[in-house]
């Protein structure tokens, strides 16, 4: 028996997208073996999993993303939509048996410590999650470093180590981490679904906008990677790690480290807004111009007058398409499908037609006052990246490893793409006669 699931999907593989370009995936693949050997080894875990009950389509390797340096999961045929990918049956599911946080972590150290003896040994072998550099791993030694310094305080600035703090005081108990410490709780954070860690399914990229795949559980206890569409050859086969605005853009890079590619779902708050939030906690929901507890509408049509947080939110799309404040209707989409350009057009249209000038005029406000007062503009960091990048590749030939400049590059193009997110939810407030203006407001 299968049954459909959402997972909060916790893996990560620190990476930026890229479309497939005209060469084949069993090509690339045959000449990066030599080169990175976690794709070299990938038959050797398959076989792993094979023998203890897995399986996964034979269609499916583990390679470069077309056009980049991307490791990641990938088609080498095409395979047809609804197609079993893998099973990870739930005897290789690693999990605790109260399945809390801390107790899956100390899980995961036990079977490391039992080095070869363990059932898990192959996998804990191919894993790579501490090859990673995240920003709960960011320099703080002498106060808040480089890195968290270029954040310029958007977030998650003061919210970098919440991770490694939270697991030293709530699981360790004010405890020392150990080198299996870190590398079990850099696969929770990086690799971990809430029913634990579930071998190959953990090895799928993320992307809101490509995504390809469905999750499904087992009467096993187990998981089953399924075909949402039809898959190309050599196309990416991604899952994804935020899905129904769950998360934002700012929590999957201050868990995975990366900045996801489109869409984006960015989120901030200001004084005002605070303020307002503790006058009123239902303020967010005046944001529409149709409560979403009218009765007269069933709840599939209240969610498009439903905020999806009480903060103020954009929702990018493309470079030049983002929606202001979305709806929990909206941000369901992020995860479950793709959209075409055109269907998510349509869709924000429809939204901004309901959402209140006001609000848009309070949010518009809130960007322009938070740009202004960051230390360097857009323009400023995109000739800054290069040059650090330079001079990081400088220290690299010298046979030296600059992990703090790294670190702060990470940070200064997070900073980046969010400042442009701003940028085009000001230019959206802008646009004349997109917005509602009703009784309320004349």
């Amino acid at each position: 028996m299968i049954t459909t699931m959402r997972i909060l999907h916790l893996v990560a593989v620190a990476s930026v997208f890229a479309l497939p370009r005209a060469t084949t995936a069993a090509q690339d693949t045959e000449s990066e073996k030599n080169d990175d050997p976690l794709i070299s080894e990938f038959p050797n875990l398959v076989a792993w999993f094979r023998s203890n009950g897995g399986t996964i389509d034979d269609r499916v390797i583990i390679g470069h993303e077309p056009g980049t340096k991307i490791r990641g999961m990938i088609a080498t045929a095409p395979i047809p939509a609804e197609t079993v990918l893998i099973h990870t049956p739930g005897s290789i599911i690693l999990s605790s048996p109260g399945g809390k946080s801390c107790q899956q972590i100390e899980e995961t150290v036990k079977e490391m410590k039992l080095g070869t003896e363990s059932k898990w040994h192959s996998y804990f072998e191919f894993d790579d999650s501490s090859g990673n550099h995240i920003p709960t791993q960011w320099d703080r030694s002498k106060g808040p470093g480089r890195a968290m310094k270029e954040l310029q305080y958007l977030p998650p600035a003061g919210d970098t180590h919440s991770h490694v703090d939270w697991y030293k005081g709530d699981c360790l108990k004010g405890g020392e981490m150990s080198y299996l410490d870190w590398k079990a709780l850099m696969m929770f954070l990086t690799r971990a679904a809430d029913i634990g860690l579930v071998p190959l399914y953990d090895l799928m990229n993320h992307h809101n906008g490509l995504i390809n795949t469905e999750l499904k559980r087992g009467g096993d206890g187990g998981l089953y990677v399924i075909a949402l569409t039809d898959i190309p050859a050599n196309a990416p086969i991604y899952n994804t790690y935020a899905r129904s605005g769950m998360e934002s853009t700012i929590d999957v890079f201050n868990t995975y480290g990366f900045v996801e590619d489109y869409p984006q779902l960015w989120r901030w708050n200001d004084e005002k807004l605070e303020e307002l939030s503790q006058e009123n906690p239902d303020h967010a929901y005046h944001r529409f111009g149709m409560s979403n507890s009218d009765n007269n509408n069933d709840r599939g049509d209240r969610l498009h007058f439903e905020p999806n947080t009480h903060n103020y939110e954009v929702l990018v799309i493309s470079p030049t398409l983002a929606a202001l404040s979305p709806s929990k209707q909206l941000v369901g989409i992020l995860g479950n499908g793709q959209q075409s350009l055109e269907e998510w057009q349509t869709r924000i249209d429809t939204h901004h037609a309901n959402l209140r000038s006001s609000h848009v005029n309070a949010l518009h406000e809130s960007v322009m006052t938070l740009l202004s007062e960051l230390p360097t503009t857009i323009e400023e960091d995109e000739v800054l990246i290069p040059d650090e990048k330079r001079r990081l590749e400088k220290v690299r030939k010298l046979g030296r490893v600059d992990i703090n400049k790294a670190d702060s590059i990470q940070a200064i193009e997070y900073r980046l793409a969010f400042k442009k997110a701003l940028r085009l939810a000001m230019e959206v407030a802008e646009k004349e006669n997109m917005f509602l203006v009703d009784t309320e407001e004349l």
